[in-house]
């Protein structure tokens, strides 16, 4: 058999001993295998991407202040996280305690990382703090399947989850979906905001057309005084809460509001569905 000669046997891997000058040329695959898997072990997991960290919150809209929980289970790892809508890095602040949001529109973004991981995609949400006080809200009566929680979805600080089958959304596969607020008193309105649901997925887009109008007094009859047009056709993989405001191009003195949403009559080239009507999901309205 031949042999395989080493001039100091001790010094292989640390593994093999010996007297006589010569090792049997089996041991040699061996040991390459054994010197092969743990490089290989190493390398693989450093290159093993660890799961988003779970962010826990009661809704995404606050009255006061919301409070923000974030989870990650693997041991030797932190979760890292923002507050001003940047990606986090290892570098910014580590999670130690529940996050307390009382900013409208903080966006808190997280990330898990690990020594021999690669970190995680970012989890975030958009935190909305509540507006101007609205008496009522009245819109065209949504599908059955997804009748959101009652006469106040629209206005009850609940939702800005993904979950179409929660109540908190109001779903619709209309042409257009209209809603009547009315405010406690005149206000002096410069903004509005509608969060909507976008899962492509699930055949749910952002509406395509966005109108606010304003009552006027003096013609008794409402005034268009903002609008917002949406032409992406872009598909988009995961699904989100978008909320969307329309800044008006000056105050407006007013109690009452209509607002229209066009939804997306042909789902567009390169879905499943192309051609086929789509849906509209809202959950809630902020005027500021």
């Amino acid at each position: 058999m031949s042999k395989l000669f080493l001039s100091n046997p001790t010094a292989v891997a640390g593994v093999l001993t010996g007297h006589q000058g010569n090792v049997s040329m089996l041991c040699a695959p061996i040991i390459f295998v054994m010197l092969l898997f743990a490089g290989n072990y190493c390398k693989a997991q450093s290159s093993v991407q660890l799961a988003p960290p779970l962010m826990k919150y009661y809704s995404v809209f606050f009255k006061d202040a919301s409070i923000v929980e974030l989870k990650f289970a693997q041991p030797g790892t932190q979760i890292h996280y923002t507050l001003n809508n940047q990606q986090p890095t290892e570098q910014d602040q580590v999670y130690s305690k529940p996050i307390r949001v009382k900013k409208s529109f903080t966006t808190v973004k997280a990330m898990a990382a690990g020594e021999g991981f690669l970190n995680s995609e970012t989890v975030s949400a958009t935190f909305i703090k509540d507006g101007i006080k609205i008496k009522s809200v009245q819109q065209t009566t949504a599908n059955v399947k997804f009748p959101g929680s009652g006469i106040n979805t629209l206005i009850d600080n609940e939702g800005g989850i993904t979950d179409l089958n929660s109540k908190t959304w109001l779903g619709y596969q209309l042409d257009s979906v209209e809603i009547n607020v009315e405010m406690v008193e005149m206000q002096n309105l410069s903004s509005v905001l509608i969060n909507c649901l976008q899962d492509h997925g699930s055949w749910v887009f952002l509406p395509e057309q966005f109108r606010v109008y304003s009552f006027d007094n003096n013609k008794q009859s409402f005034q268009l005084i903002a609008e917002q047009i949406d032409s992406s056709k872009q598909i988009i993989a995961s699904a989100s809460c978008r909320p969307l405001t329309i800044q008006l191009a000056e105050k407006i003195i007013t109690q009452k509001l209509k607002i229209v949403l066009q939804g997306i009559k042909s789902l567009p080239e390169g879905h499943p569905g192309k051609g086929q009507h789509g849906w509209l999901f809202i959950d809630e309205i902020k005027l500021y």
